[in-house]
């Protein structure tokens, strides 16, 4: 599954490219990927791209109704803020998702890779279709169908099960060390690898970037959170930080079945200390890299460099 900075990659290319379009027409392979009213968005203008944990969202706003509401007045008195219609999309990649951008010029492309991502779609792995208002399309295309396109009105997005669920996110300037670490205090018996991949402690952190902030961080990722000490939460909260701004920074890693939105692969494992190393020398101490499971999770970690407590 795609991480934050998988995501975010995705996010930053087609924020090039799809901001000032309006949504002409949308068309639905598989009913259940797209979950809303699909009219609820046609002829709305996109404004905004973001991203929450793992999750991709989409602004859109009706300018032709916000311009007739916005300025009405009762005696010359300003009635406020127009009422909103504005309406926000939520991609979830999950495990084979695909987002893709096409004009005539180029293809751009996130997502699980696969040797059709950049040739003429649809295809067959699309689930939905959307025509924007200069003629170019974006495609929601999941090879195994657990993806997922929601449509929902953006002043409710607080009211959502699975955004109001998350934790905190890593790379805002909120996320401090005592952020931190009264999240993962929460949970001391876990160890500390697990709580920190746990949305709802921290959104976005996958197993890549767990391992590597481990690493970073010279935890034994099976230090449970009750044995650190406040160094630890410090180094931690650098590790994690270094980790996932290295991710975005590499484009993402093309093992966890994904290229960036140019369509080329992400060369973050090139650069991972730890992470599908098993067996490799320790980029550090030259050690070998051994690989465990924890929580069910491939665990890859140094031995030499992260000595449990």
């Amino acid at each position: 599954m795609p991480e934050l900075p998988e995501v975010e990659t995705i996010r930053l290319g087609l924020q090039k490219k799809i901001i000032g379009l309006e949504i002409k027409s949308i068309e639905i392979f598989n009913p259940k990927t797209f979950q809303g009213d699909q009219n609820s968005v046609l002829n709305a203008k996109i404004i905004k791209t973001w991203r929450a944990a793992k999750m991709l969202g989409i602004d859109l706003v009706y300018p032709s109704l916000r311009a007739k509401l916005g300025n009405l007045k009762t005696n010359g008195i300003a009635l406020g803020e127009a009422p909103r219609n504005d309406v926000t999309l939520l991609f979830h990649l999950k495990m084979s998702g695909q987002v893709i951008y096409q004009d005539e010029k180029s293809t751009f492309a996130g997502g699980h890779p696969t040797l059709d991502m950049k040739d003429a779609m649809p295809n067959k792995s699309t689930r939905v279709e959307f025509t924007f208002s200069d003629g170019s399309k974006m495609y929601f295309n999941d090879q195994r169908k657990f993806g997922w396109v929601k449509v929902i009105k953006t002043n409710e997005l607080d009211q959502n099960s699975f955004y109001k669920g998350l934790g905190p996110e890593p790379l805002d300037k909120e996320f401090t060390i005592e952020v931190l670490k009264e999240r993962l205090l929460k949970h001391k018996a876990w160890p500390v690898k697990v709580v920190i991949m746990d949305q709802a402690t921290i959104a976005g952190i996958g197993n890549i970037y767990a391992a590597e902030a481990c690493f970073d961080a010279k935890l034994d990722p099976r230090v449970k959170v009750s044995e650190m000490n406040d160094n630890d939460f410090s180094e931690l909260h650098k590790g994690i930080i270094r980790s996932l701004n290295d991710g975005i920074k590499y484009g993402g890693s093309s093992r966890a079945n994904f290229v960036n939105a140019e369509g080329e692969r992400g060369l973050f494992l090139d650069y991972a200390f730890v992470y599908g190393r098993k067996g490799k020398p320790c980029k550090k101490c030259k050690k070998p890299i051994e690989k465990i499971e924890l929580s069910g999770r491939g665990t890859f970690f140094c031995p030499s460099c992260q000595k449990k407590k």
